[in-house]
């Protein structure tokens, strides 16, 4: 658990291609079944850069999976700019953030703003509040995503973690 941004449960990895990653997760690391999340996402709002974005196609592919207490998102670039199309514009691939959950959104917020830490998207979705730090520019690693989670995501994602469970290998990737 990260003592200023809540428990860490998620692995998020931004690639070109949802597929070769699916397979690459299924395949060979025997982690599934993956869901596709329907795209377009419906934002209630967005901002980059605290700044209101006027093209919100941020995402041109999500799929999660759990493994154990793990998930694992896998993340395509929209063709909107984003935190996502930045990371691989910028010549990286692989492990881009880790999913927290907050335990109180507008405090953690304004420590992380207090500390200095970049706000580099940020939004709200009917299940969640979202917003993305840019954690990793003094050292590199990943940025952390705090994540206010409303009951619907809770079960969506627990349906999710359940289906993992036992999983056989068969169906390893399914729509939401």
């Amino acid at each position: 658990m990260s003592r200023l941004f809540g428990p860490i449960f998620q692995t998020a990895y931004v690639v070109e291609a949802l597929e070769p990653a699916l397979e690459h997760w299924t395949s060979r690391l025997g982690v599934g079944p993956f869901f596709l999340f329907p795209i377009p996402f419906s934002f209630d709002w967005l901002k980059l850069d605290e700044a209101p974005a006027t093209d919100t196609n941020v995402l041109g592919g999500v799929a999660l999976a759990y493994s154990g207490d793990t998930m694992i998102e896998i993340i395509v670039p929209g063709t909107a700019p984003s935190t996502y199309r930045k990371f691989l514009d910028d010549g990286r691939s692989g492990v881009h953030h880790l999913g927290t959950v907050a335990d109180d959104y507008e405090a953690q917020m304004a420590a992380a703003r207090a500390a200095g830490i970049r706000v580099v998207m940020e939004g709200e979705l009917p299940l969640s509040r979202f917003a993305y730090l840019e954690t990793d520019t003094v050292y590199p690693g990943t940025m952390i995503e705090i994540i206010d989670m409303r009951e619907g995501m809770h079960e969506l994602f627990g349906a999710v973690k359940a289906a993992s469970v036992g999983w056989d290998g068969r169906d390893p990737v399914r729509s939401l």
